[in-house]
């Protein structure tokens, strides 16, 4: 039988004259927020087709991260000034929560909107949503490159050079190590919380099934494993190192001993991949400057795709997963609906 047609249509364009670090959809997927690499930040409206861009902020000498708060009217953003600036959403102000002379270049929200985690360096640390300090956990052995929140837990994960980290905050804060030897480079978590997953620097997946208390580990890549994602039914983990994206399977006993899915459209090596939230679909951009569009229960070939004028840097679904939004390295951005 077959399954009706999808297809990616181009709603709204932008023009951002910077490459796109990275984005953050408000709740309600109205605003767009865009991180330049030369600092700006940018304020876009999506449902203005001609998006109409306005600077609302700038981090001196780049920016880094971006973080909306879950359901809430704050976002978080980050920069090589050091600082972290918590911001409101309705008046488009900000003020300095966190300074360093290290940068802090991951920043992530708790699924209540309560805490947000800022990872500078080594160290990590929690603040509320009023942004007070809340806790700060002792020293990573090495710099944290990636950071997680665990679906309907007050626990992050925390990865780098020598393993994980799981951190449970209250009521008092507990770490637990999961150790490895070498560096992770991805933390994703399974949405219903029951693995972490990583992207290694040698050319593997590890991943932690945290509530079986068990391991594993998947080779074969041809080097080192940067992007990792998993699909809304925590069924599979879309995974890639080159340019070609592995699908592994974990239900029933899987994936160990299973062959995964691979999914072949792409001349050159993925720089973005996403799973669609509460939907089945997979984006993978590179830097064959192509995006691709796939269907997992149809995946011999995409559904879709669109050409860009340079590498694709950014993809980000709105978080009812009904508008993508896509950027290459030059700041050409579209924003995109799913259509069926």
């Amino acid at each position: 039988m077959n399954q009706p047609a999808i297809r990616l249509e181009r709603r709204a364009h932008a023009e951002l004259g910077d490459f796109p670090i990275d984005a953050a959809w408000s709740p309600d997927g109205r605003i767009l927020l865009v991180a330049g690499g030369a600092g700006a930040l940018t304020w876009l409206d999506t449902t203005n087709p001609t998006l109409a861009p306005q600077r609302i902020g700038e981090h001196a000498g780049g920016a880094l991260a971006l973080a909306w708060q879950n359901g809430g009217q704050q976002f978080a953003s980050s920069g090589q000034d050091g600082e972290v600036r918590l911001w409101d959403a309705r008046a488009r102000s900000a003020r300095v929560i966190h300074s360093s002379a290290t940068w802090s270049e991951r920043l992530a929200w708790s699924a209540n909107g309560r805490a947000l985690a800022i990872a500078t360096g080594r160290e990590l640390g929690i603040v509320a949503s009023d942004g007070t300090a809340r806790v700060r956990l002792p020293p990573q052995a090495g710099v944290i490159a990636a950071i997680a929140w665990r679906a309907k837990t007050n626990e992050l994960a925390s990865v780098g050079n020598g393993g994980a980290y799981v951190h449970r905050l209250e009521p008092e804060p507990v770490t637990r190590e999961y150790p490895w030897q070498g560096a992770c480079l991805t933390a994703s978590w399974s949405p219903d919380g029951r693995v972490l997953a990583s992207g290694m620097q040698d050319g593997s997946v590890h991943f932690w099934n945290i509530t079986a208390g068990t391991q594993s580990q998947m080779r074969g890549y041809g080097t080192k494993v940067v992007l990792t994602c998993w699909n809304a039914a925590s069924r599979l983990l879309a995974t890639a190192a080159d340019a070609m994206i592995i699908v592994w399977d974990f239900s029933g006993r899987g994936p160990e001993g299973s062959e995964p899915l691979q999914l072949d459209a792409h001349t050159a090596r993925l720089t973005q991949l996403a799973f669609q939230p509460k939907g089945s679909l997979l984006v993978a951009g590179a830097r064959d400057h192509r995006l691709t569009l796939w269907r997992m229960t149809q995946p011999q070939q995409p559904v879709d795709a669109d050409m860009y004028g340079d590498e694709v840097a950014l993809l980000r679904w709105s978080s009812d997963g009904t508008q993508l939004a896509a950027a290459d390295r030059s700041g050409v951005l579209n924003v995109y609906g799913v259509r069926q």
